[in-house]
């Protein structure tokens, strides 16, 4: 059980320390009585194949598990969730195109070459396991291995449920590690069949050096399309049209979408709200300079975001509000009521005591409890007086299958936490013991033998008492922004007329003209799932109801169905200003190509800018500081002039222009085949994107998680 030992000593001291293990896995799995998928199929289609809602789900809480595992976490934010949710759905979409491709291809990856990279140890991924060495950073192999082969022999019974539960995640934590490395060999097997059957030969590479290489110097004369009324250039609904046909490729979508017109309404505490509440801190502050004890209830009572905590702390782990102002009161005092804008809240708080503490002890620990004799205090005790005597604790520690060698525990490693009974007894101990002590810590149903070898750094450290309360709207603010919104929606129930009576009714109308279903909230504000389905199951021209959303309820949003753009080619009307616009400048350049044509030159011609450009090459587009704009042709214009020739009038992103060669020079560097051959390989990773993507359209994804999820 060595290696188990070593891997959860860590573990084992987050248990000892924190106690929160099993709560994790009690919090882990509380979701899921309220699953909201029960009765539903499906959640989406890949190549024909349609996506299980309870194989989805299990592969969601599966990763998501792992997740918290591997970030230390109890649970996920909003925000995370909402990642891993789409994390999960991406891993499936992109195993099922590839290993359906790879598939018919005959790659695979074999179990001898996954146990090659394993035993190799370079791979990144393998550098974030626990696995590692401590002294080198690097991957430990055998570590892994006796890791594996302990599991398996695990005796489940004998073993606390929160323990094994972390050697279970431990476990499921390797398998998507090997599972990714495997799936990202098969991926680079497939890149790299692509990339190869694209060649490349020496002259090419040496054009495209050649090109990257010869640098023009330039004058740019330039007659902008903003020199031409947009009165003269008039586009007519056949021109549109025509430019619609030839760009059309580009309006192609992959999803249907919603164009959405919404309105929110932010409900923020009134100056009402804000006196009542400096007048509820004001009464607590006096009501805590009165108490001398039950600080944690005190606390909780007056519903503060800061929960009292049994263990001192430095100023690192205080509020920054409440460390920089720790030395305006002394022992015993009490501080506010104050506010605080930086996270707007009203506080006030006690010092009741303060302590030089280190900063960090280096220790051995040995663990003492009923699975390992009913005798508890007995075992502890002999123990204890075995290292008083001198006794190796690394060596008595493997006895009883633990790990004794000496960890270090910073501070940096608790702060901010909240610790009372067990957890904070052993914090407190731990900076009360001197270099080379050794004591016997009795807690509930567990005994800790510890022996301290090494402190670091007395700091100040302060016991505080905090009332920190965020500022907040009452029920009654809250009704009246409810009321007022419910009024307008209720006399502008269609998209047309919330478009139009929004503004002059003190309403911000935001728009979203391709939102999509992959979406995880409207607008960028959380737990507006319920109006993410409304959308998709609206009819245009609809308003939603008002839904009271944010982390907080402290949104109010309202929610019109514009349009339903369907799967395929964007319609003209939907890209016609766009296409307008772009067509308006084809006019313009007509025009000027006309009037330079009657000039017979550019320079005959009212309105002409000059600009100087150095290092123009024929493979980078040039910016023109005049215009604004980024001339893509400019260099394949010139690369060829002779010094002192000029183009002809080209029509260009920003205007017509005329380019002079004024002279040219090139790179110092040699021409090398290797490195040309690189840069060739490097850009056909572009290609190998341009062919997933078109997997991708190819393998009709549908995505309905909206539905469930």
């Amino acid at each position: 059980m060595a290696t188990l030992q070593k891997i959860r000593s860590k573990g084992t001291l987050l248990l000892v320390v924190i106690g929160l293990a099993l709560l994790a896995f009690i919090l882990g799995d509380a979701w899921k009585i309220l699953r909201p998928n029960q009765g539903v199929a499906t959640v989406g289609e890949v190549n024909g194949i349609s996506i299980n809602a309870q194989d989805f789900q299990n592969e969601f809480e599966k990763y998501a598990e792992i997740v918290k595992f591997s970030m230390n976490l109890n649970s996920l934010t909003d925000e995370q969730y909402a990642s891993v949710k789409d994390e999960t759905w991406n891993n499936i979409i992109r195993k099922s195109i590839l290993e359906k491709e790879t598939s018919a291809l005959g790659l695979r990856v074999t179990d001898a070459e996954i146990q090659s990279i394993i035993e190799a140890g370079t791979n990144p991924m393998l550098r974030q396991t626990p696995f590692v060495n401590e002294q080198t950073g690097m991957f430990d192999v055998d570590r892994l291995k006796m890791f594996l082969a302990e599991y398996n022999e695990i005796d489940r019974a004998s073993l606390p449920a929160e323990y094994m539960n972390y050697y279970d995640n431990l476990y499921n934590f390797w398998c998507y590690v090997e599972d990714n490395i495997r799936q990202n060999l098969l991926l680079s097997k497939y890149a790299a069949l692509i990339q190869t059957s694209m060649l490349s030969n020496p002259v090419s590479r040496k054009d495209a050096y050649e090109t990257r290489a010869r640098r023009n110097d330039i004058l740019l004369a330039t007659l902008p399309y903003s020199t031409v009324p947009d009165s003269l250039a008039k586009v007519s609904a056949a021109d549109v049209q025509k430019l619609y046909a030839e760009k059309k490729p580009m309006y192609r979508q992959q999803e249907e979408t919603r164009n959405i017109s919404y309105i929110d309404v932010e409900i923020l505490p009134s100056e009402s709200d804000r006196k009542s509440l400096l007048d509820e801190v004001t009464a607590y502050a006096t009501q805590l300079a009165e108490t001398n004890g039950e600080y944690a209830s005190f606390v909780r009572l007056a519903e503060s975001s800061i929960a009292y905590s049994e263990v001192p702390s430095s100023k690192n782990g205080l509020p920054a509000d409440v460390a920089e102002r720790l030395d305006s009161v002394s022992v015993g005092g009490v501080f506010g009521p104050y506010y605080c804008a930086e996270d707007d809240s009203y506080n006030t708080f006690k010092l009741i005591s303060v302590t030089n503490a280190y900063d960090s002890v280096q220790f051995s620990l040995i663990q003492v409890n009923p699975n390992l004799t009913e005798n508890v205090a007995g075992l502890a005790d002999s123990i204890y007086n075995a290292v008083k005597a001198g006794a190796d604790m690394v060596g008595l520690a493997a006895k009883y299958s633990q790990n004794g060698e000496p960890q270090w525990l910073a501070s940096a490693s608790y702060e901010g936490g909240t610790y009372s009974g067990n957890d904070a007894e052993y914090l407190c101990k731990m900076n009360t013991l001197a270099k080379g002590d050794v004591c016997k810590l009795d807690l509930d149903q567990v005994s800790l033998i510890i022996k301290v070898s090494d402190v670091r750094n007395r700091i100040r450290k302060y016991n505080t008492a905090i009332v920190k309360r965020a500022a907040y709207f009452s029920n009654e603010t809250s009704n009246e922004a409810y009321n007022k919104l419910s009024a307008f929606v209720a006399s502008n129930n269609t998209a047309e007329l919330l478009a139009g009576n929004a503004e002059e009714n003190g309403y911000r109308l935001l728009a979203d003209r391709e939102f999509r279903s992959n979406s995880n909230n409207v607008g960028g504000v959380s737990k507006s799932h319920d109006a993410l389905r409304w959308v998709f199951e609206a009819k245009p021209g609809e308003v939603s109801r008002i839904y009271e959303v944010g982390e907080d309820n402290n949104h109010l949003l309202v929610v019109a169905l514009n349009k339903i753009a369907k799967k395929g080619y964007k319609p003209v009307d939907d890209v016609k200003t766009s296409l307008i616009f772009e067509a308006t400048d084809a006019k313009k350049a007509e025009i000027l190509l006309g009037k330079i044509a009657d000039a017979g030159s550019l320079s005959g011609v009212d309105g002409v800018r000059y600009d100087t450009l150095k290092y123009v090459t024929f493979s980078s587009p040039a910016y023109v500081s005049s215009t604004y704009s980024s001339e893509r042709l400019v260099g394949a214009a010139v690369c060829n002039l002779e010094n002192g020739a000029s183009s002809a009038p080209i029509k260009g992103d920003g205007g017509v222009w005329v380019a002079k060669k004024i002279s040219a020079d090139a790179y110092s560097a040699d021409y090398d085949d290797a490195t040309e051959k690189s840069r060739y390989q490097s850009n056909a990773a572009y290609i190998t994107n341009m062919v997933f993507s078109e997997l991708y359209s190819k393998a009709n994804v549908t995505d309905n998680r909206y539905r469930i999820f």
